[in-house]
């Protein structure tokens, strides 16, 4: 199994998202993410524009950087993994991402 994951950074001209948008990023009904603005309780920057929508502030960027995962079934498979690891971050490099770690 091989599995890359890729940390992209967002640009300094993203204002935010809405809501509801934010809800389903992060798997809550809205019901609960408009209960959580009400009571001041989201984790990020938000604030009500004058028409009612909500908009919520995305995290700081960070760095563009990848994750690398790899496993195999079995220990004597271990020459696949390191080849696996090694395919992962050639496509990384190629992709310019910084590999920030990786896990086996």
């Amino acid at each position: 199994m091989i599995r890359l994951l890729v940390l992209q950074a967002i640009g300094a001209d993203n204002l935010g998202m809405k809501l509801s948008v934010w809800a389903k990023r992060e798997g809550i009904g809205y019901q609960t993410a408009w209960q959580m603005f009400k009571g001041g309780k989201l984790p990020l920057p938000s604030h009500q524009l004058a028409t009612g929508t909500i908009i919520v502030e995305d995290a700081p960027a960070g760095p563009n950087g990848a994750a690398l995962y790899a496993r195999v079934s079995s220990h004597d498979q271990k020459k696949d993994l390191e080849a696996q690891l090694g395919r992962l971050a050639a496509y990384a490099m190629s992709r310019r991402l910084n590999v920030v770690g990786n896990g086996i």
